[in-house]
């Protein structure tokens, strides 16, 4: 379940980045740069540390814990 949820975060961060750059392409006249420049660089590092996550997430092997045996019957 974990993993679904971590492509699903990688997934999303991919979507908002396309969503952000196709805003700042469509919006190319009115773009003022002074602003621009930082919240991009902000933008970026928040959706690369979300991509990051949800990659960790998803790769990331679960084992099961070890089974609970009584001791009364590895003692016998």
């Amino acid at each position: 379940m974990s993993r679904i949820v971590g492509l699903l975060i990688c997934l999303g961060t991919i979507l908002a980045g396309a969503a952000f750059i196709a805003g700042i392409v469509l919006q190319w006249d009115k773009v003022a740069w002074a602003l621009l420049v930082p919240v991009a660089l902000v933008v970026a590092v928040v959706l690369l540390l979300g991509f990051w996550i949800g990659w960790i997430m998803a790769v990331t092997k679960i084992e099961s814990p070890p089974e609970i045996t009584d001791e009364k019957e590895t003692k016998k």
